[in-house]
């Protein structure tokens, strides 16, 4: 039977991760709730990378963030934490590693600074995005549905933000968009 949760939960993660960018990024809060909210996100990515079948997948992005020094508020350093503290509590997964490895290449190309005209290879990071279509060329689609699923999530509040105004235009922000 096709467990739909861990989709569900990919999605929320995606909102609830923008929901903090947007708090740090845009609106400069200094509210504790961003800090709940990392927590949130941290706990649900850990358990889906505890449980989940596309567990390399999130496993690999959480790590080329960390190790691309992209976790750069305290917000979501805590959601990181919160992360490695769900794992620990639900086990630390069967990882197949080969594709681990595979996927932890293409996010750390999402995580590239990249200037000029490849520039806008930083706003919508598809790296990670086309390499989780090559499993599915073998049938696994959950790693490609669950990135999507986690980036519908992220760019529906971005533009809904965008929308009411409280977003401010893109160009204004230097700042790389972080995406977990």
């Amino acid at each position: 039977m096709f467990d739909i949760l861990p989709y569900a939960l990919a999605l929320v993660a995606g909102i609830v991760v923008k929901v903090v960018d947007w708090l740090d990024d845009n609106r400069k809060s200094k509210s504790p709730v961003k800090y709940l909210l990392a927590i949130i996100y941290g706990a649900l990515i850990g358990y889906l990378i505890s449980v989940a079948p596309f567990s390399a997948l999130f496993l690999a992005a959480v790590v080329a963030q960390v190790f691309a020094r992209k976790i750069d508020t305290a917000a979501h350093q805590l959601g990181v934490l919160a992360s490695a503290i769900a794992i620990a509590f639900f086990g630390f997964p069967m990882l197949d590693i080969p594709l681990f490895l595979f996927f932890l290449v293409f996010a750390f190309l999402d995580e590239a600074d990249y200037i000029g005209r490849m520039r806008p290879l930083m706003e919508y990071r598809p790296f990670l995005k086309v390499a989780a279509l090559v499993p599915a060329i073998w049938g696994r689609w959950d790693c490609f549905a669950a990135i999507l699923l986690f980036d519908i999530g992220y760019e529906v509040y971005r533009l809904l933000m965008k929308d009411k105004g409280a977003a401010g235009p893109k160009a204004s922000s230097n700042r790389k968009p972080k995406r977990l």
